[in-house]
């Protein structure tokens, strides 16, 4: 069993090192010494032993053991008149005049006439037991919870220590695997300790990075798990068995195989991630990295990832969520439109931007008892917190994160960390939204210029034509009527071509009769249209010409995408306090990243010979009249255009 004692005290003295270089680099203060020096002590002790193994508790590694005693007694006897106040001082004396002379005597036994001293070593455990007993039982509910973890750490091992030296004193030798079972517990002990260094409340920030700890932290967890594989492997070859050196190589593979499988699994990583930061660190994040990291990822455009994507991560990174999905304002004052999705479904999906959900700027879990979350989570799938976008007083969209890894705790640092980030992705989301506006305004504008030109022919044109129906309009006048049709329709184009301030207004105060203006519109049709209608038909605020406009190029894309013969169907309702007509096709459909990227951005089509205008300038015709225009797709099904107007009375068609 030599060899298993080497491994186990030598990982204990590693362990114990580590623990006291830790408490050392993190607390300031007396209290926070001597907790490094019961640390350091029981290090020096598992050291020796490893070195010395057939002489655990004689000579040099037997005076190191008394030492350790003593150091943990002087350690406990300093939170004890800590806590005691001037009762402490007089029990202190008494305890500390005791243990010196223990101490005195097992290291005259121990070291000096290199014989076992078990009595000796017993009263100085049970000091040890007592202090730790009364330390804990004097402390009040508020210092007990600095000092509980040294009085268990530190009595728990004394506490072993009374039935190692009470057997010893009975069978007149040590056990040897009672002390080797006292290695294994002081290295599950001594992490107690540099957690109560943290708690005494005047640590420091650690000079590492938290990456370094994390790493570190890792290494120690294997190299422990390696350990206690090579110790059970050790122990089956000693065995002798004809199956155990078998089973040893066994063991090491399979230990190996598994510490990659666990170094490669996101979420066992999440959970030592969050056990460290709730445990040894100051704050529960590094802001810099945070605030470094969420830069970084919203300005990786080289990755080729949306930045639609790179707005969800930069939020989702900071919760460890693997997934999520962004909504947002386009703009229309309609709601919060689906935007992007990251490792969930890309489902179109529209919310009102003033559900209680959406109150305020701090991060919500969702409730699974509410409506909207089962929409939500019927679209995309699982889902457990909304984030708000706050942006220029108002609200630009909001994150919807699937749940995280590993379970994580959402407390007040970690729900500000999520406004600051939500600010940040919203002013990121804006200035994007800025810079398409730009973009699109400047294709316009050459596109305008180079219609100038054209709208010069036209006006040369349209004069030709007024000055021939001037002079021939009482020879012809039957022929001439559609060339006055086509006089008349250029004259508007001209007038439509002009300054702002030339154009009449927007034509909210004109109404019209949907149905009546979508018969007329199907019956010039070359295609077949299939209407209905609620009765009795509302009126939609709106002017006629601006509705043939914008229904007429809706119809016609959909004919566009029908198979041929197919209908295209139309439908005319009432919601509320708007007219909706639908105009539907059994088409091919359009992707959800279509929609978002390219649908409504004018001067871009997929067509051949198409001009890019259409769909774009049909919304715009309709949100200048106080209404909107929302698509509903699915690729293979088809796609829906409702076309959202404010009513105005009602009428029977």
């Amino acid at each position: 069993m030599t060899s298993a004692s080497i491994l186990l005290h030598g990982g204990a003295a590693v362990i114990c090192a580590a623990c006291a270089a830790y408490i050392l680099a993190i607390g300031r203060g007396a209290a926070v010494w001597w907790l490094a020096a019961a640390a350091g002590a029981a290090g020096l002790w598992s050291a020796s032993v490893a070195l010395t193994p057939a002489a655990p508790l004689h000579g040099v590694a037997g005076g190191l053991e008394v030492l350790c005693l003593a150091t943990w007694c002087a350690a406990l006897l300093y939170h004890f008149r800590r806590v005691a106040g001037r009762r402490g001082r007089v029990i202190g004396l008494i305890f500390g005049g005791c243990a010196i002379v223990a101490t005195a005597v097992a290291l005259l036994l121990s070291g000096i006439l290199d014989a076992a001293a078990p009595v000796a070593r017993l009263i100085l455990a049970l000091l040890v037991v007592v202090l730790a007993e009364n330390l804990f039982r004097t402390a009040d509910e508020a210092t007990r919870w600095h000092v509980a973890l040294p009085a268990i750490a530190l009595g728990g091992l004394a506490a072993f220590d009374l039935a190692l030296y009470a057997d010893a004193a009975l069978s007149r030798s040590f056990s040897t695997p009672l002390i080797d079972a006292r290695a294994a517990l002081t290295a599950l002990a001594m992490p107690l300790l540099a957690v109560a260094a943290l708690r005494e409340g005047r640590w420091r920030r650690p000079p590492v990075s938290r990456q370094v700890v994390f790493h570190g932290a890792t290494l120690i967890f294997a190299g422990i798990f390696l350990l206690g594989v090579g110790a059970l492997g050790e122990v089956l070859r000693r065995l002798d068995l004809e199956w155990g050196a078998t089973a040893q190589a066994r063991m090491i593979a399979a230990a190996l195989m598994l510490l990659a499988v666990a170094a490669t699994t996101r979420s066992l990583r999440s959970r030592l991630r969050n056990l460290l930061a709730e445990h040894f660190h100051a704050t529960r994040y590094d802001y810099r990295t945070e605030w470094l990291r969420c830069v970084g990822t919203l300005s990786a455009s080289a990755d080729g990832a949306p930045a639609e994507h790179r707005a969800i991560r930069a939020i989702a990174d900071a919760v460890d969520s693997p997934g999520g999905v962004l909504l947002r304002d386009d703009g229309g004052g309609a709601g919060l439109r689906w935007a992007g999705s990251w490792n969930m479904p890309a489902e179109h999906l529209m919310l009102s931007a003033d559900l209680p959900l959406f109150a305020g700027d701090t991060a919500r879990v969702l409730d699974p008892a509410d409506t909207t979350t089962a929409e939500l989570r019927g679209a995309y799938g699982p889902l457990w917190l909304a984030v708000p976008l706050p942006h220029d007083g108002g609200l630009a969209g909001a994150v919807f994160l699937a749940p995280p890894r590993a379970p994580f705790r959402l407390d007040r640092e970690a729900l500000e960390l999520l406004r600051t980030l939500a600010h940040e992705v919203a002013m990121f989301l804006a200035e994007r939204r800025a810079a398409e506006r730009l973009v699109d305004e400047r294709r316009v504008q050459d596109y305008a210029k180079r219609f100038a030109f054209v709208a010069h022919d036209v006006k040369t044109v349209s004069s030709q034509l007024s000055l021939l129906l001037a002079n021939a309009e009482e020879h012809i006048a039957d022929m001439l009527v559609t060339v006055r049709s086509a006089a008349g329709r250029i004259n508007s184009l001209i007038a439509r071509l002009g300054q702002p301030g030339d154009v009449p207004a927007s034509g909210r105060e004109e109404v019209v009769a949907p149905l009546d203006r979508l018969r007329q519109l199907a019956a010039g049709k070359p295609y077949p249209v299939r209407l209905e209608a609620d009765t009795p038909a509302p009126l939609a605020a709106i002017a006629p010409s601006r509705f043939d406009t914008a229904l007429g190029h809706l119809m016609n894309n959909a004919a566009e995408a029908s198979p041929p013969g197919e209908p295209v169907h139309v439908r005319v309702a009432r919601e509320g306090e708007r007219v909706v007509v639908e105009v539907t096709d059994h088409g091919p459909g359009m992707a959800p990243e279509f929609i978002r990227d390219e649908l409504f951005r004018p001067l871009s089509t997929s067509k051949r010979g198409g001009s890019g205008i259409g769909a774009w300038q049909a919304r715009e015709l309709l949100r200048e009249a106080g209404g909107d225009l929302a698509v509903c797709s699915r690729l293979g099904a088809g796609t829906t255009m409702r076309v959202l107007l404010p009513c105005q009375g009602s009428a029977t068609a």
